[in-house]
């Protein structure tokens, strides 16, 4: 955890549309996939904006998000056993994909898959209560 996060910092995340059921997100979109390395990208509300994490992911590294969702730090925290560290992205060949706000939430130390669902459940639940915070129809 970065000393400059309390428990108030928000860490964005992009969904999928296919993570999207009548305008809610699913757990899927809060929990890593097979390919994550049980590393939830996020990117740091302190350093990008709302729409600017949302222009990086669609625009920039041409992924499909139909918005931006956030999560505390303290929700995070709530969710017991994850971890959220910083992880700017750096591609030197393609210096248009870095992304200085890029951080992650690793579930690595969470060991079964029902539990690593069960948080990703209740990241999924905080971030909806909050609402999404940008879209490209807003």
């Amino acid at each position: 955890m970065s000393a400059e996060w309390t428990s108030e910092s928000l860490f964005y995340r992009q969904v999928n549309p296919s993570w999207l059921a009548e305008g809610v997100p699913s757990s899927q979109a809060f929990g890593p996939t097979p390919k994550d390395d049980d590393k939830l990208s996020v990117d740091d509300a302190s350093k990008v904006s709302a729409e600017g994490s949302w222009r990086h992911f669609t625009e920039k590294l041409g992924l499909r998000s139909v918005g931006t969702w956030a999560v505390s730090m303290g929700e995070v925290e709530e969710a017991g056993d994850l971890l959220v560290a910083a992880s700017p992205t750096v591609v030197a060949e393609e210096p248009v994909k870095n992304n200085p706000a890029h951080c992650h939430v690793d579930f690595s130390p969470v060991s079964s898959k029902g539990q690593k669902k069960r948080k990703a459940q209740h990241l999924a639940m905080k971030a909806t209560a909050r609402g999404c915070l940008f879209n490209f129809a807003r």
